[in-house]
């Protein structure tokens, strides 16, 4: 009695170590102590479920993190601590790349691992998830039917979105009570659910391997704001110029620059003789020459052939690039600012240097013809020249332009002539006449396009001619690019037939703002070429820019009126080309070479003019953020220049549709895995496994709910409930009968 009296105190989680617990008996767990410790048990493993769930989140997080936020790993996958150094400018650069390379290969194919890894995860996750969603069904939603007691296990097969069962199981069979006919629209929600998570598990593998593995791609590095634009020097005499005095200035004695720019163009005439030479061999071609400035060269871009527009880089520009380029390769023994990213750019393949800058494109074009002029007063005059046509046009047309500063103060002209060398010429110099004309206009035998311009030639001086009207009527489209602000260069032909022939040329500025780039590697840009990029998509919409002619002179190294030593490179070729061009005795072919030789020296004359031309620019707001800035950034006439560089790196980014996708992939997955801790959370349901659902399933007693059922479709309709006793699972399956929810876990009807 007193022994019975006595009860020891214990939880179900208590055991005895002596065997005295009444848990136990001689050491053994008693029949009523096994249900309890199933309970602990399952309860553990409930829970260790979720925990494995929710730490699925951990990796993920980490993944989306570093894909939003571009996290930059270095020159190769496997890059500890950002150090890396791929020593791209250095001489065993190849080397170094080849051991990246292989190295690479080996981490990237350990990372294909783990993306698999955890699409298994998630394939755990997304399994218990469903489980849940059954379960609730089946105990708290009025059934669910057998159809979908496998549901979790199936739903991994990218072909259970084609099986008839998933799609006709929610509805009911005909001799259902109604309830289970409202019932049916929550079992399509489960359908539906699971079809959404049978696509997204089966893209969870490709979505990790978006994420997990890094791709090697170009990243910009922070922009510094350098400078803001505040106009150019084109229409303005030039006022500073290398190696010249104010007062050679002053005097448009601009020969001073003979060291410098004298050189260069001499160097690109040599150059424009050799590739046209190359260019009739067979399969030759013509090849544009660079020109150097400091540590790197200028290439003419040609890359907008829509608009015919040939971008002129600036030399202003490129000083400041040619700095950055030798503070990159160390060349510079003064101290660099801290914000120099040097330790970006020696961790990575390959690096360009980028700034932003004016750039002026060229469009010009030239012809053979006559001169006509035309004085109205001593500030005014018309140039008349014959021989125009234009890409879109099919006829011929005298193309007249108005000059003097009477009309408009940047009318003005220079010149400079060609020593000729050759004593069988009568007229020894070459005159070169440059000029700048503010509008021009056209005529040919059958049209003026209603200017009046014909008649008015007849008698210039005629009070019914009205120049500003007739130089400001509408032209058609295709003549209206080249007849504003237009620049010309006329080459009289020494001993030519008449006085009045000439070789002209025309053309038109525009200016723009590209981003310049340099490559830093010698083993890819073995000559420092700086490219240009982001042009202006159609520069012939836009007002061209007004040009000073006395350019020229500079790029020619010349002074005004002066003549240039007919021994220099690019006067020598200049003058055999025009000669050969004119003369009777030349063959048709060797006309067609000297022309083409003549084309390329005034292209690159005429560039190597506008790449002198300097730009004027203010401090940039110190703050990126400031309105000042943003107002500055608005303003296209005064845009803000960046510094920044550009670097090859291994990197995770979500720059592209399949990153996009991955991350959407990956959102949702996390958002199912919360859902489904809250949904355990709320109903308490713990994971079963397959046998003991074929276990209670065995231990249903039979009540006729399969009765005149033969098909599989009509099984699969049958619904069941789940009711817990004793920590089994217990079926009760519902043909006919009405349905209600359990009061608690423990209760059976």
């Amino acid at each position: 009695m007193d022994s019975a009296r006595e009860k020891p105190s214990h939880t179900i989680f208590s055991r005895s170590r002596s065997g005295t617990s009444p848990d136990f008996v001689n050491g053994e767990p008693t029949q009523a102590s096994r249900p309890r410790r199933r309970r602990r048990a399952t309860v553990i493993v409930h829970w260790l479920s979720h925990f494995l769930s929710l730490l699925w989140l951990a990796p993920i997080a980490a993944l989306l993190y570093l894909n939003f936020s571009h996290h930059v790993i270095g020159a190769s996958v496997w890059c500890p601590n950002g150090k890396c150094n791929a020593e791209s400018t250095g001489d065993n650069a190849i080397q170094r790349a080849s051991q990246f390379d292989r190295q690479d290969h080996d981490v990237n194919g350990a990372l294909q691992f783990v993306a698999k890894a955890l699409e298994v995860w998630f394939f755990f996750c997304a399994t218990s998830l469903i489980f849940d969603l059954g379960m609730m069904f089946a105990r708290y939603g009025g059934g669910l039917p057998v159809g979908y007691i496998l549901t979790h296990l199936e739903f991994g097969d990218i072909r259970y979105l084609i099986n008839p069962l998933l799609w006709t199981t929610p509805v009911p069979h005909r001799n259902a009570p109604s309830e289970k006919r409202v019932k049916m629209v929550l079992l399509y929600l489960f359908a539906i659910t699971t079809a959404c998570l049978t696509i997204l598990a089966n893209l969870m593998g490709p979505a990790a391997a978006v994420l997990v593995l890094p791709t090697l791609q170009w990243v910009e590095t922070k922009h510094k704001w350098d400078q803001t634009f505040n106009g150019t020097a084109a229409a303005e005499y030039p006022s500073y110029l290398p190696g010249c005095t104010d007062e050679q200035l002053n005097a448009a004695n601009y020969s001073c620059t003979s060291d410098i720019y004298g050189s260069a163009l001499d160097e690109l005439a040599a150059f424009a003789f050799a590739t046209t030479q190359q260019s009739t061999e067979n399969g030759g071609t013509t090849i544009l020459a660079p020109s150097q400035e400091q540590s790197v060269q200028l290439l003419l871009n040609l890359s907008d052939a829509k608009s015919n527009v040939i971008w002129v880089p600036n030399r202003q520009v490129l000083r400041s690039l040619s700095y950055d380029f030798q503070r990159s390769r160390g060349y510079l023994t003064e101290a660099d600012p801290p914000e120099y990213p040097e330790k970006i750019y020696n961790n990575s393949l390959q690096t360009l240097l980028q700034r932003e800058g004016p750039a002026i494109g060229l469009s010009a074009d030239c012809y053979i013809g006559a001169v006509q002029l035309y004085t109205l007063d001593e500030m005014r005059e018309l140039r008349c020249y014959s021989g125009w046509f234009g890409d879109d046009v099919n006829q011929n047309y005298t193309k007249c332009y108005r000059y003097g500063e009477g009309f408009s103060p940047a009318n003005i002209g220079a010149g400079f002539f060609l020593e000729n060398l050759d004593p069988n010429v009568s007229d020894l110099n070459t005159s070169v006449s440059h000029i700048f004309s503010d509008k021009a206009t056209y005529y040919n035998d059958t049209t003026d396009f209603g200017s009046g311009i014909k008649d008015c030639l007849q008698d210039v001086n005629s009070t019914d001619c009205n120049w500003e009207q007739i130089f400001d009527h509408g032209l058609p489209e295709e003549f209206r690019n080249m007849s504003r602000n237009v620049g010309l260069v006329s080459y009289q032909i020494p001993g030519s037939n008449g006085s009045n022939s000439r070789l002209w040329c025309d053309h038109v500025a525009y200016l723009g703002f590209p981003t310049y780039s340099v490559d830093t590697s010698p083993n890819s840009n073995q000559q420092n070429l700086v490219t240009i990029d982001k042009l202006p998509p159609n520069p012939n919409n836009t007002n061209p820019a007004i040009l000073n002619p006395t350019w020229l002179l500079v790029a020619w190294s010349t002074d005004l009126n002066t003549a240039l030593d007919g021994g220099r490179a690019i006067v020598k070729r200049l003058s055999d080309s025009l000669t050969a061009i004119f003369s009777d005795d030349a063959s048709d072919s060797s006309t067609e070479f000297n022309l083409n030789v003549f084309l390329l020296l005034h292209l690159y004359s005429l560039a190597h003019s506008l790449s002198i031309i300097p730009y004027y620019n203010e401090t940039a707001p110190a703050d990126p953020n400031s309105k000042e800035a943003k107002l500055a950034e608005k303003d296209p006439d005064h845009p803000i220049f960046r510094t920044y560089g550009r670097i090859h790196v291994w990197a995770y980014g979500i720059g592209g549709r399949t990153a996009k996708l991955g991350v959407v992939v990956a959102i949702i997955g996390c958002v199912c895995v919360i859902a489904r801790f809250f949904i355990g959370i709320a109903t308490g349901i713990q994971d079963r496994s397959t046998v003991e659902l074929l276990a209670a399933a065995f231990e249903h007693h039979h009540q006729g709910e399969f009765t005149g059922l033969e098909e599989e479709a009509h099984m699969a309709k049958v619904r069941y409930a789940v009711v817990e006793d004793g920590g089994k699972h217990r079926f009760r399956l519902d043909r006919l009968a009405r349905y209600r929810p359990m009061a608690s876990a423990a209760t059976t009807t």
